[in-house]
């Protein structure tokens, strides 16, 4: 048993096939990846913000939605230097992903 990139404790051999992920960590991010190649981009958004509406919001997974936003990150950060066709949507994913990380109050532009 090693530790993932994701600081969970799995066999040696699931990260080594799975980028350095833990099982439910690649199955979370391959759900995504799947649901934009076969929906497309807006999909995607929509599914962000529903997200951020139901499961982040309620901070019951704060430390497994974390994760899943360090990959996501990584990610397109990734997308960014390789597909470089998809720059402004991929910069939209970044920066809708570092605002849930990093959130702003509202109140503070006043």
């Amino acid at each position: 048993m090693i530790r993932a990139k994701c600081g969970h404790i799995v066999e040696e051999k699931y990260v080594d096939v799975h980028d350095g992920l833990c099982r439910k960590c690649h199955s979370n991010f391959s759900y995504i990846i799947d649901l934009e190649s076969n929906y497309g981009e807006d999909a995607l958004v929509q599914y962000w913000y529903a997200m951020i509406l139901t499961n982040l919001s309620s901070g019951d997974n704060e430390q497994e939605s974390n994760c899943l936003i360090e990959h996501l990150i990584e990610f397109y950060q990734r997308q960014l230097i390789i597909v470089p066709s998809k720059e402004k949507y991929i910069k939209k994913m970044l920066y809708m992903l570092n605002s849930l990380q990093q959130p702003f109050d509202i109140e503070s532009l006043k």
